[in-house]
């Protein structure tokens, strides 16, 4: 017994429009690909975690506080008051070396990082003379600039002299009673306030 097959026939006008028809979603789906790929500045990489855009390395202030980072880091910025009467007590900051270890991605990092560049500020430290590093999640710059500096937490400030560490503050002022400046301040005593989760190995 022979099955007979049953063919539905397409039109060969309808055939053109469903190649067009093909050809115009697969345009779209390339299309949609590379806007999600573009989302990720040049320059910047891509949080593992959240696919927004992260710093990397070794960068100029300015780069924080260009999008889209500069919201807010303009917020933090302008919101901060710095305390002057501590930032004057500080004897000749210029003769100290400042390097700051943060994460684009961090809370903490977007709450202090803004300051700290608003009290050097105040201070008269040229943020030329900062070194700023940038890292992932897992505390690492490229480059390898955190090497041999015990980066655990971030934001971290590391303060030295004559190209010796003599104090940080890691991620937050020493306690709930400090603030950036005094711990700044006690640094320059020589008197260096025991920073967050230094009791942690």
């Amino acid at each position: 017994m022979t099955k007979n097959k049953s063919f539905i026939k397409i039109e060969p006008r309808w055939s053109k429009r469903i190649n067009i028809i093909i050809l115009i979603l697969v345009a779209i789906s390339f299309g949609l690909f590379n806007l999600t790929s573009s989302d990720i500045p040049e320059g910047m990489f891509e949080d593992p975690k959240t696919g927004k855009p992260m710093l990397l390395g070794t960068i100029g202030i300015e780069e924080l506080q260009q999008d889209p980072f500069g919201e807010w880091y303009q917020l933090e910025w302008d919101a901060y008051q710095v305390d002057t009467e501590l930032t004057n007590a500080i004897s000749d900051p210029g003769q100290y070396t400042y390097e700051v270890f943060l994460g684009t991605w961090c809370g903490d990092s977007r709450r202090e990082v803004p300051r700290m560049e608003k009290i050097f500020s105040e201070m008269g430290i040229d943020m030329a003379n900062v070194l700023i590093v940038t890292l992932d999640r897992d505390k690492v710059s490229p480059s390898g600039e955190q090497e041999g500096r015990d980066i655990r937490y971030v934001p971290t400030l590391i303060v030295s002299k004559d190209n010796q560490e003599i104090g940080r503050i890691v991620e937050s002022p020493s306690s709930e009673t400090a603030t950036l400046e005094s711990d700044l301040f006690e640094i320059s005593l020589g008197i260096p306030p025991v920073p967050n989760y230094s009791d942690i190995d």
